[in-house]
């Protein structure tokens, strides 16, 4: 289960309309809270504390708890729509989710071991991160902050796969990803220095074997002479 913030809120007005200016005005972002089983509801928070929020590269990927007073709120952050000249937060988008409720969510991959990957410490071969999240399913309270992926015995011109991921019991991968063509997450090719290595290598053994072929070629043709010199 991911880490859980907590962010205090306060209801807004349904009635009022213009009241966006003023919230953000004040330093604050409206937003509003989307429910699958109850109304919608406009609600307000303070801006520093979303964007304290964003600092946390799993933010859009954990259950976050809203506070309104004694009552509190599990949702999951749909969307932010920020300022484009300041890059400060104008709106947000919350959705109230519950223990029952499926989500699915693109959730960070925390890669480990990529400095002592046998492809690249043993092989001379470079690690290519395909992916920085996948897409995944699971109830609310199951949700994972990232997924680990350890790069350890991944060897060269080999890869692992997204069907190859391990998983937290009750998560699983979205229907996109499951019902669709597998595909390489993180991979060890060879780097161009490796390359360049191996053609020297064949160009020297091509060498060595012109050599003794001009070699045989001319003992052959000094044999030959030989014979001829003979036979006169």
């Amino acid at each position: 289960m991911s880490t859980q913030t907590e962010i205090e809120i306060k209801f807004r007005d349904p009635d009022a309309s213009n009241d966006a200016k003023s919230i953000r005005k004040n330093g604050g972002v409206p937003g509003v809270l989307y429910s699958s089983e109850e109304d919608t509801v406009k609600i307000q928070l303070l801006s520093k504390d979303l964007r304290k929020a964003m600092e946390q590269p799993s933010i859009f990927s954990q259950v976050i708890q809203l506070k309104e007073n004694d009552d509190t709120f599990k949702v999951i952050l749909k969307d932010v729509q920020v300022n484009p000249a300041n890059d400060q937060p104008i709106h947000v988008d919350f959705q109230k989710v519950t223990k029952k409720s499926k989500v699915t969510l693109n959730v960070p991959i925390k890669y480990i071991n990529e400095d002592i990957c046998i492809g690249v410490k043993n092989e001379g071969g470079m690690i290519s991160k395909n992916k920085n999240d996948i897409e995944l399913s699971c109830l609310a309270d199951d949700l994972p902050e990232y997924i680990e992926i350890d790069c350890e015995n991944l060897s060269l011109n080999s890869a692992i796969m997204q069907s190859q991921l391990i998983l937290p019991e009750g998560v699983e991968l979205s229907i996109n990803l499951s019902s669709g063509q597998d595909q390489p997450v993180v991979s060890c090719s060879a780097t161009r220095a490796t390359l360049d290595i191996e053609d020297e290598g064949i160009v020297e053994l091509e060498g060595e074997e012109g050599q003794e072929d001009s070699q045989a070629s001319e003992g052959s043709s000094e044999t030959s002479n030989e014979d001829s010199k003979q036979e006169e």
